[in-house]
Order: C-alpha cells, then structure tokens, then sequence
C-alpha cells in the first residue's frame, strides 16, 4: 500500500506483526516451543491474534484513508464498526504478546489506549445503559450528522451530576497516538522472541 506522510496510520503496529510473522518463520520458535503438545492454546492464541491485529489493523487504516460516509445510517454502522476494531485489535496485541512472552503487557499507562477504549464502551459498548467503571449511568447518543475522523460530537447525560455533556474528540489523532503506544507491545513481543529462539533461516524478502 502507498501510505504517504499524511495517510493515515496504524502503520507501526502493521509493520512490527509483519516483523513478528517473519521472525516466527525463520526462527525454531515453532518446533522449539509452539509445537509442544502442551503449549498448543499458546500457539492457536498467537496464529490467531497474529491474523487478527494484521486484519483490524489495515480494516481500520483503509477506512481512516476512505472516511465516513455521507450516508447517515451507513454512518452509524462503520462509527460502531471502528471503534469495535479497535477494542479487536486492543485484545488481540495483548494475547499476542502473551503467547510469546507469557505475561501480559501492562497498559495501565497508556492514555490513548484507556480514551479509546473507553470510547468504545461510551459510545458501542453499551451507550444506553453504562454503569461499569463509571461513579453515575451514563447514557450516550450519537447525532445522525456526527462528524468526521478529525472533529466528532456527542452527548451524554450522567446521572452522578445530573447534567449533560457534549463531548469533541479528534479520532484520527487519538488512534494515531494509539498506535505508537500499542506498537511497543509489539516491539517488546519481538525483542523477547529474538532473545529466546533462534534464527535458523533468512526471511523472505517483502514486497
């Protein structure tokens, strides 16, 4: 894909897995861990969340290039849409890393990891109704002409302070700084298999 200096990115999550991916190849990982009969939900979580983080990853990439539509209903769906993939990918660099390093990556500091996903949950997690992690409900709406990637807004009423709010985000900022705090995930993830296995054979030349 041509991705020039102000495409949108994702891309250093997107090339830090592919780096993964060859590294697994070329490397005894397979036969000298994942192939063990006791480690093979290790290696279903990796080869799965390897596919998904690629997957979501250049899904939400190719719809940041594309933007929303001008369609209201399609609007809404692809908004969903997004903010869903964002949480798949959020899980699957988590599991990723877990498979290859056997502990789990602590995101407690991460600001635009926590907004997005906190985004998600406000606003298709559960808009009508949430109460988890949250002092009051709150409840959440989404105007038919919300906006676009660079200037969304919505409402929401929250119960602890009996009062409404009309929320603005930059959502291509926040995914763009998302995606340099998920991407040392993956950097860790890499320097701990190039640490432990070794490579055995050269890597195929990308395209």
């Amino acid at each position: 894909m041509n991705r020039g200096f102000d495409e949108p990115k994702m891309e250093r999550t997107c090339s830090i897995r592919d780096q993964i991916n060859e590294y697994f190849d070329a490397s005894n990982a397979l036969g000298a861990h994942f192939g063990r009969s006791e480690n093979a939900d290790a290696y279903a979580a990796h080869y799965t969340s390897k596919y998904l983080v690629q997957d979501t990853g250049e899904a939400i990439w190719s719809h940041m290039r594309r933007g929303f539509s001008t369609d209201p209903m399609l609007a809404y769906i692809e908004f969903w849409g997004v903010l869903q993939a964002c949480v798949i990918h959020q899980d699957a660099i988590l599991e990723l890393n877990l498979s290859i390093t056997g502990r789990r990556a602590d995101t407690s500091s991460l600001k635009s990891w926590k907004e997005l996903r906190n985004l998600r949950n406000q606003c298709a997690g559960h808009p009508a109704n949430r109460s988890h992690g949250v002092s009051g409900v709150q409840r959440a709406f989404l105007g038919r002409m919300f906006g676009s990637y660079d200037r969304i807004q919505f409402e929401v009423w929250d119960s602890s302070t009996q009062s409404t709010s009309f929320p603005r985000i930059n959502l291509r900022q926040m995914i763009d700084e998302y995606d340099v705090e998920a991407s040392q995930i993956l950097q860790d993830a890499l320097d701990f298999m190039k640490s432990k296995w070794k490579k055995i054979k050269e890597s195929p030349t990308m395209g």
